[in-house]
C-alpha cells in the first residue's frame, strides 16, 4: 500500500482509510440522487477553470489538451441492472483496476482498461452478486482484500488469493461502507453503515462472523452511511443528508453507546486519510473539510461549490484530487484552491461521472459512470470507464 492507514475503516480508496484511506483502496458511489444531495451539488458554475478565486478556484486557469480515452473494454454491453457500472478500485500496490459490475461480479483489468477478466472463478469461490460499494485492500497481505455492496442478500466478502476465490460472510449486512481495524494484525473489529436505512449501523468484533446493530445510538432521524473506525472504542460516522437526515460528522468514544456532533460539514461519500494521517471529507454541497486529531476538530478546507462527486484521491507526491462538474481538479495547498489536471470530462450532466480513482503504475486517472432503467437488463454504458493520462511526476 503506498499510504499505508494508520487505522482501519476507501479507500480502503483513497480510496480509502485505516480502514478505508488509502489513496486508491476504497471508494463508494451510486447512481446519481435526485434529490439534491449527489452529483448535482456544485452546480452553478462549480469546477469552472475560469471561476473567480472566492470559489477555491484558481481564475483564468490553463485548461490541459490531453485526451480521454474509452477504458470500458469489454465490460460494455454486459447486461447488469441500474448502477450497471457499480465503482472501479485501483489496486495500490499492483497494475490493477477493479471494476464492480451490479449482479455481474467482480471484473479485473492488468493493462489499463485494454481487457478485463471476472474474478472468482476458483473452484472454492462464493458468487459475489451485489452492487459494490466498497473494497478495503489489506495493507499487510497483498492477496487479501475485503469487498461490500448492496441489493443483495450476500454482500460482504473476503479474499485472500488475490480475488480468484472469495468467501462469503453470510451474517454480514450489505451497506455503502465498511471500515476495518487494520492496525489489530487479526483484523477482529469492523464497522458496517447501511445503505438507505436511518440509524444503520453493525459491528462484528471476530472479523466478520458476527454482527451487532449499534444503529440506535445514533440521533433520530440521521442516516449516516460512512464509518470510520478510529480505533476499538472510537468511531466516526459520516452523515451525507441522505433520505432528507442531516449531514455532518458524528464521533463515539465508547463503541458506539453514545454520539456527539463532530462537525456540521462533511459526511458525504468516501473520507480519505491523506499520508499526513489527516482526514478529508466532502460535503454534499461540495465543499471539503479536514481533521487533524482524528476527527475530534474539523476546519473547512475548501468553500462549497468547488467539488462534486463522493471520491477523493491522494497523489503519491501528497497533492490531492477530486471531481469538479467538468474536470478533474488537483490542490497542492491542502484544499484552499484547486487547478484542473484534464481536459473536460467526456460525460455530460445528465449522466455524469460518479467516481475518480488513480493508478500509480498507469500514471493514469479513471473515472466512471452507469445507467438507470427498471424495465428489465441495463446494459453496461459503451463509456462506462474512461481514462485520462496524468503523470504525477511530470513538471
Amino acid at each position: 500500500m503506498l499510504f499505508p492507514p494508520r487505522n482501519a475503516i476507501q479507500g480502503g480508496l483513497l480510496v480509502l482509510t485505516a480502514t478505508l484511506f488509502a489513496s486508491g483502496c476504497t471508494f463508494y458511489t451510486q447512481c446519481p440522487p435526485s434529490n439534491g444531495n449527489g452529483n448535482a451539488a456544485g452546480a452553478g458554475g462549480m469546477g469552472e477553470a475560469g471561476g473567480g478565486q472566492g470559489n477555491g478556484t484558481a481564475g483564468g486557469a490553463p485548461i490541459p489538451t490531453g485526451e480521454w480515452t474509452n477504458a470500458s473494454a469489454n465490460l460494455a454491453g454486459i447486461p447488469s441492472e441500474c448502477g450497471n457500472m457499480s465503482g472501479l478500485s485501483a489496486k495500490p500496490d499492483e497494475d490493477l483496476l477493479i471494476a464492480g459490475i451490479a449482479q455481474n461480479g467482480l471484473w479485473v483489468s492488468s493493462d489499463g482498461g485494454g481487457d478485463f477478466s471476472q474474478l472468482g472463478t476458483g473452484k472454492d469461490s462464493a458468487s459475489i452478486a451485489n452492487r459494490m460499494t466498497t473494497i478495503v485492500y489489506d495493507p499487510d497481505d497483498t492477496q487479501r482484500w475485503w469487498e461490500l455492496g448492496i441489493y443483495s442478500v450476500e454482500g460482504f466478502f473476503e479474499t485472500t488469493d488475490n480475488g480468484k476465490n472469495f468467501k462469503l460472510f453470510p451474517a454480514a449486512p450489505g451497506g455503502d461502507f465498511v471500515s476495518i481495524d487494520l492496525a489489530d494484525p487479526d483484523r477482529q473489529t469492523m464497522l458496517i453503515g447501511g445503505h438507505e436505512t436511518p440509524r444503520a449501523l453493525d459491528i462484528s468484533r471476530d472479523g466478520g462472523e458476527t454482527w451487532t446493530s449499534i444503529g440506535k445510538g445514533l440521533p433520530d432521524g440521521t442516516n449516516c452511511t460512512h464509518p470510520v473506525l478510529i480505533d476499538p472504542q472510537t468511531f466516526l460516522v459520516g452523515c451525507g443528508g441522505y433520505g432528507g437526515g442531516p449531514s455532518g460528522v458524528y464521533r463515539s468514544v465508547d463503541g458506539g453507546v453514545k454520539w456527539t456532533v463532530a462537525s456540521k460539514d462533511g459526511g458525504y461519500g468516501t473520507p480519505m486519510r491523506a499520508s499526513d494521517d489527516s482526514i478529508y471529507w466532502l460535503s454534499p454541497n461540495g465543499a471539503l473539510t479536514r481533521s487533524t486529531d482524528d476527527g475530534k476538530t474539523w476546519k473547512l478546507a475548501t468553500e462549497s461549490g468547488v467539488l462534486v462527486g463522493p471520491t477523493l484521491v491522494e497523489l503519491p507526491d501528497g497533492r490531492i484530487a477530486s471531481l469538479s462538474k467538468r474536470y478533474v481538479m488537483i490542490s497542492d495547498d491542502l484544499g484552499k484552491t484547486w487547478l484542473p489536471a484534464s481536459s473536460q470530462m467526456p460525460y455530460d450532466d445528465s449522466n455524469p461521472a460518479v467516481g475518480l480513482v488513480y493508478s500509480v503504475q498507469q500514471r493514469a486517472f479513471f473515472i466512471w459512470h452507469s445507467s438507470c432503467g427498471f424495465d428489465g437488463p441495463v446494459p453496461v454504458p459503451d463509456d462506462a470507464i474512461m481514462r485520462y493520462d496524468f503523470d504525477y511526476e511530470a513538471p
